[in-house]
């Protein structure tokens, strides 16, 4: 049996080769929506539920499960570390599936002002320096931006996606409901710019979360504009084996799993 951990685009295409394989396979998630998604499109078992290190281990032994995908957000680090850890103490093969990076140095041109950074934090106090701030990195850590970022009633602008509890949260925090753009992409540069342009941002904060999540043309559009771009670097974890192109992971477990599994 093959656990897929779910939760991105990469996901999706990857269950839909192994059921093509006709692989038995299981897939988790963490939301409702992360559920719905995967149920509409895929006739398998999904599990939904924020996985602790014990809950790895008991599906593991539970479901039988001999190869673990980890294909979740380049910056979900904390389920990646679980997983490999889960994987190394079973003694089953882990497999990272890690959309490819966006190369930043393309965009070394027209004075583009683009600043990578390690972390929020750091992002953060960064972008206190400038006036207006647009921050597309999510609400999960809105919370070190409102503490960063001095009077940020005025100066910060947050797009994320349209779930109410999310929004809830955010405005509880104190971030004004003016403030905030509920949208699901993906966005267009077009559509971006627009943004941009309408809340008056002169820098734009992003995650280096590739192309398939929006980063390119977020970069395209504000660089065309002159509005600098803090880039949040991905965390650093040492996969067992890592992979970025679909077809050479399924060419891996074709391979090496002739038989369902």
């Amino acid at each position: 049996m093959i656990l897929v951990i779910a939760g991105t685009s990469d996901s999706y295409q990857i269950i839909k080769a192994l059921k093509k394989q006709k692989k038995n396979l299981i897939a988790a998630v963490t939301t409702d929506y992360g559920e719905k998604l995967i149920k509409d499109k895929f006739e398998i078992r999904v599990i939904k539920k924020r996985l602790d290190q014990n809950d790895m281990y008991n599906l593991i032994k539970n479901e039988k499960i001999s190869l673990m995908v980890d294909a979740t957000h380049p910056f979900a680090k904390e389920i990646s570390k679980k997983a490999i850890k889960a994987a190394e103490e079973t003694g089953i093969e882990y497999l990272r599936f890690e959309r490819k990076e966006v190369d930043l140095s393309q965009y070394a041109y027209n004075n583009a002002k683009i600043i990578k950074t390690s972390n929020y934090e750091q992002a953060a106090k960064i972008a206190n320096d400038f006036e207006k701030i647009f921050l597309t990195t999510g609400s999960k850590n809105i919370e070190i931006f409102l503490k960063g970022i001095s009077n940020y009633e005025k100066r910060l602008f947050l797009r994320v996606m349209t779930f109410p509890a999310f929004i809830k949260n955010i405005i509880e925090l104190g971030l004004p409901p003016a403030n905030i753009i509920a949208a699901k992409g993906p966005f267009t540069k077009e559509f971006n710019q627009s943004l941009f342009k309408e809340y008056g941002a002169d820098v734009i904060i992003t995650k280096a979360s590739g192309d398939s999540g929006g980063l390119k043309s977020k970069i395209e559009a504000a660089v065309e504009l002159g509005i600098a771009v803090i880039v949040i670097q991905r965390p650093k974890i040492n996969y067992p084996l890592f992979f970025n192109e679909v077809d050479n992971l399924i060419n891996y477990i074709k391979v090496n799993y002739k038989t369902e599994v």
